[in-house]
């Protein structure tokens, strides 16, 4: 399933998510020879847990010449969608193999399927028959229970639940906390506040909150 193996590695950001990731990688014993890109000049020359910044993505081609072989997007948040899927697209274009990362305290079941960039972290839990796409993140303590499907470039925030069969769109944020209820799909590109009960569909581009979840304003433009 394309899980982090023996390439190097480019983490691309060098914000909180990216801390984390660095941490895992860490525990996975794959933090050796690993470099960091960030736009963010003044970091450059700097290090992110152990692993140096070495500048900013403008490097990916470079870094594809020397060896290395695998990358992570470790951009985290609500608003880095779009940015997220740029530098995905733009790193296998030039080659690079998208990685898995599988935090060690993280538990996936074996009829899972990972999408190429997705990131499970700790005390996520993947149920049976769970389908996630690309670039996607189940930060910590998030659960997708079985026969769910979650869309590229997707945030299941901390401690968010998915009951069985929930289908999420892509580009979607679950808030920290919140819990879809079974069989509810998520259109793309919505937005489910933190600590939100979702007990209806939510539709594309949808901002939901509360108890249970009701709209409140559109995502887009």
């Amino acid at each position: 399933m394309g899980e982090v193996g023996t390439n190097r590695l480019i983490l691309i950001g060098a914000g909180g998510h990216a801390r984390v990731l660095a941490d895992a990688l860490h525990l996975l014993g794959r933090a050796e020879g690993a470099v960091v890109l960030d736009a963010q000049a003044d970091l450059h020359g700097t290090a992110l847990l152990g692993l140096p910044i070495v500048g900013g993505d403008e490097l990916l081609a470079s870094l594809r010449g020397e060896g290395f072989g695998e990358f992570l997007v470790a951009i985290g948040g609500i608003r880095g969608f779009g940015l997220r899927r740029r530098l995905f697209d733009r790193a296998v274009q030039l080659g690079l193999r998208a990685a898995v990362l599988r935090h060690p305290a993280s538990v996936v079941a074996g009829s899972a399927v990972l999408g190429a960039g997705s990131q499970v972290l700790a005390s996520a839990v993947v149920n049976a028959c769970a389908e996630i796409g690309e670039n996607v993140i189940l930060n910590t303590g998030s659960i997708v229970e079985h026969d769910c499907w979650v869309g590229a470039d997707s945030h299941i925030a901390p401690r968010a639940c998915l009951a069985g069969g929930v289908r999420i769109g892509r580009q979607v944020h679950i808030g920290v906390g919140a819990t879809i209820c079974e069989n509810l799909q998520i259109g793309d590109r919505a937005i489910v506040g933190a600590g939100a009960v979702v007990i209806r569909d939510v539709p594309p581009e949808a901002v939901v909150a509360g108890v249970p979840a009701k709209a409140i304003r559109r995502s887009g433009p």
